[in-house]
Order: structure tokens, then sequence, then C-alpha cells
């Protein structure tokens, strides 16, 4: 899915929802406005809002369960969030100049340790599969930080008036509806500690979010092995890995041409040292590479490449190996079947001096060096052989670290659980990021002008107002401008998906 059409297919279902409101609107008024009031929902132009007061009693309950408690938390939470200011400027500014390039490397930094910051945009950067991941954690991100602001509102004496969640077009998010009247009548430390709680919230929700995602492997011990083997947790439909003898969901791999598997990262490493590499070939035992060359129906000349008239990435194809016998003669040529050759050999090599010398080097030959022959062990299965460009393979199959100990269970659920997290700690902290620069619309801008308060004094508080006003526009321009860049590169550059 291109951006075009993820502007496309959300456009015709806003749309739609549009008209339809507008004709109940018009033709069933009474009853259609009973029905918005009850409900609480709201539909405009390419957005959806929900507002609800059924929470306030539970907030309020939970709010002035330990106020003392709840205090303390919010305040190391305004001093966190406050000295985060500085810092989030920093990183905008130093983005800023990264993107226009005036300084691709700043000193003492590598490229492993850049901090990417990037707009998200479903279809584009973030793949059509993951799109549940995007919406939900970014949703959990959003209602968790507003849960931050009711809860210290209501710890300070500040009635909530109501939570809602509403889409713009593809962008979910919380608010929550506080009455400025009282907001306004509280110290500066309080008021600082209600407009922080959003971002201290996030931070904590990264914090947690990491927390998780490392223990995932002792808290799935019981039912999941980790760091074993790799295990296969989806493949795509009709592609080249696919087949009565192919790669599908649950299979355990074991080895990969010869070499041990551990881990889905060594997996990867395999596929890009085949494609980089020569075509690797096999030890084969000499009595029996002798028993499958009198079973051969075909044996090509020495001057012969394509020895096998047909051959194809099936189970049982047969394919066209060099066979180095000895050192000094020239490497023979013979049309023999995939399966029954690399049956028993686990050593793999490309010259005969690399093998035992109880055996010989059978090495495939191809008319075209991105074709190779791959051989993966699985576990309880038939090892999977296939010819063509290794990085399909990557491509099509998804692998997960965590393996099932019983069948019944599902070999994604682990990965699944760890992606959501890895995407709330990405969006939880980016909030965080964002949400204390000094900007229009953003917790920032009510921060400093608390803070202006707190910390200019005496002959100094003449300048709080000039202050607040060079500093909002300064954090305005440094977002919208990383921003509306990020976008530019995202949608011109195409720059693939920063969780991967």
């Amino acid at each position: 899915m291109n951006i075009s059409n993820c502007i496309l297919y959300p456009g015709i279902v806003y749309s739609v929802l549009y008209l339809v409101d507008s004709a109940a609107r018009h033709y069933l008024p009474r009853k259609y406005a009973r029905f918005l009031r009850a409900t609480g929902i709201e539909i405009g132009l390419f957005q959806v809002k929900w507002f609800t007061e059924r929470f306030n009693r539970s907030l309020l309950r939970f709010g002035r369960l330990c106020p003392g408690l709840l205090s303390s938390w919010f305040l190391v939470g305004a001093i966190t969030a406050s000295l985060l200011i500085p810092v989030a400027i920093y990183i905008l500014v130093k983005n800023l100049i990264r993107e226009i390039g005036w300084n691709q490397n700043f000193p003492g930094e590598s490229k492993s340790d850049e901090l990417v910051i990037q707009p998200v945009l479903p279809g584009v950067n973030i793949p059509n599969s993951e799109l549940g991941y995007y919406f939900v954690s970014l949703l959990l991100c959003s209602v968790y930080h507003e849960l931050g602001h009711a809860v210290s509102a209501i710890s300070e004496n500040v009635r909530v008036l109501g939570f809602g969640v509403f889409v713009l077009f593809l962008i979910p998010a919380a608010y929550v509806d506080l009455p400025t009247d009282q907001l306004v009548t509280k110290s500066n430390l309080q008021k600082l500690r209600v407009f922080s709680a959003g971002v201290w919230h996030n931070i904590i929700l990264v914090g947690w979010s990491y927390v998780l995602i490392a223990s995932c492997p002792f808290l799935f011990s019981p039912v999941y092995t980790y760091g074993e083997h790799p295990c296969v947790i989806q493949v795509t439909a009709n592609s080249s890995v696919t087949g009565p003898s192919g790669l599908k969901a649950g299979d355990v791999i074991i080895e990969m041409l010869g070499a041990q598997v551990t881990n889905r990262s060594q997996f990867r490493d395999n596929i890009l040292t085949s494609i980089q590499s020569s075509s690797q070939g096999f030890c084969v035992n000499k009595n029996h590479l002798e028993q499958l060359l009198h079973d051969s129906r075909h044996e090509g000349k020495s001057d012969d490449l394509n020895c096998c008239s047909d051959h194809s990435n099936t189970a049982a194809a047969s394919l066209c190996f060099h066979i180095h016998k000895e050192l000094t003669e020239e490497p023979e040529p013979a049309c023999l079947g995939a399966r029954s050759l690399v049956t028993g050999a686990k050593t793999t090599c490309t010259k005969m001096t690399e093998c035992p010398a109880s055996s010989v080097c059978a090495v495939p030959v191809f008319s075209a060096n991105i074709t190779k022959f791959i051989q993966i062990s699985r576990k309880n299965d038939k090892d999977f052989l296939y010819v063509g460009n290794p990085a399909l393979i990557y491509t099509s199959i998804q692998l997960s670290d965590f393996c099932p100990r019983y069948q019944f269970l599902p070999a994604s659920l682990p990965e699944i659980l760890t992606k959501l997290c890895s995407y709330m700690m990405s969006f939880s902290g980016a909030l965080a990021l964002l949400n204390v620069v000094p900007s229009l619309l953003l917790d920032g801008q009510h921060m400093i002008v608390v803070l202006l308060d707190i910390l200019l004094v005496g002959r100094f508080e003449v300048y709080r107002k000039h202050f607040q006003i060079v500093l909002t526009i300064i954090g305005t321009l440094l977002v919208v401008i990383n921003i509306g860049i990020g976008f530019y590169r995202v949608t011109v550059s195409g720059t693939p998906n920063i969780l991967q």
C-alpha cells in the first residue's frame, strides 16, 4: 500500500461516515441527536470523536486514594519533565542540523548512536502488516498520557469533566477535559505537576515497555524456548519458499548450509553471506557419490555448465554439480538429485581441501551469480532446499527467537507482545520528547509559563512575557520544521521502517 492508497481508502470511509451523519441529522434529527448524546459519539470531516463521563467517579476515587503519595509522585515527574525541556530542544536542533546537511556526523557520535526523529506514515514507513501495532500502541500511549493529567488534576482537587478518544484521519489520540477556571487558581507547583503529568507517564511507559521486552524470555520460558533456534512465525503466501516441502509457520530452523543457527540475527547474517560469497558446495562421501552417479541418467561434460536439461527449486529437482575429486584435476559436471546428494552431507565446502579424505566436494553451478543453492535444516521435518536469490527467503518469512514448546501454542504470541512494546516504547518516548518542547498546542507551552513564573522573580519578573513569547516561537518552529522535513524525507526518499 503506497501513500496515495493510505489517503484514498480512509478518505472514502470518512466521506461515507460524514454523508451518513449529515443524512441522519437531516432526516432523523431528534432520534439521531438522542443517539449521539447517549453514546458520546461525534462525527466530523475526517475525524471521529467519543467523549464520556463514565470514568469520572473511578478517576476521582483513585486520585483521592493516596493524595500525599500521588503529589510526591507527580512532583518527581514535574522535576524530570522540566529537566527534559533543554534536552528535547537540543535533540530537535541536532536533528534539524543533520537533516538539512550542515553536519552529518557530530563529534564522538557514530552512525549507530544517532537518535532518529521521523514521522510515521502508515503504508509508507510502517508495513501494512503492522498497522494494528501502530494504531493500538499510539492509542494506548495517548490514553496513558491523558490519564496522567487526569489523576494529577484530581490529586490537586481539580475536577475532571470527562475523558475522550478521537481519530483524526489515521491518528488516534485521547484527551481529558479539565475546568480552566479551577486550574488557574492553583499554585505554580500544583499547575506544573498537572501540566507535566502526561509527559511523566510517557517516560514511565517507556521504562515499563523496556522492562517487559527484557523480561519476555523469562516470562515465556515455561512454554517457549528463547535463543536456541529461530522459529518461522509467518510465510508470505505463494512466495518462492512455499510448496509441498516449503517453509511454514512453526518451523524451527536448526542449521543453514551446515552452520548452526541460534537466532534470527544469525540467520540474517547467513543470508547476507550466501548472497555475497560464491556458491557453497557439500562434502559428499565418495561411495555415496558413486552410487548417485551410477543412478544418474545424465552426466555432463567438463565444458557444460548447464548439465541438467531441467531444474527448478522443487525438493526433488536435479541440479548441475561440479565434482572436485582431486586437487590437480578439473572438476567434473554431473546432474544429480539435490536432496539425494545433500542427505548426510553436513559439511560445506568450496574446494577439495576443505573436505575429509573420504569425501569429495560437490559445488552447484548456475548461469546467474545471484542464484544459490540453500539447504536449511528444520526440527522434526526434512531439510528445506531452495534454488534462487537467497534474499527472497528473508523477505518471504518472519522469524522469532521464541519457539513454542507445545504445538497448540501460537508461535507468534511472544513476538506480538515484544513488537507491541517496541512500538509503545518508540511512540511514548516521542510523545514525551515533543510534549515538553515549549510549542503551541503542546504541554511544554503551559509548562514554560509556570517555570518562568517560578524562576523569574523580583526585578526579572518584567521579562517573563518576553521569554515566554520567544521560547514558544522557537519551540513551535523547531517542532514544525522537524516534522515538515521528516514528512518530506519519508514521502520522497521512502525511508524504511524505523522499528525494524
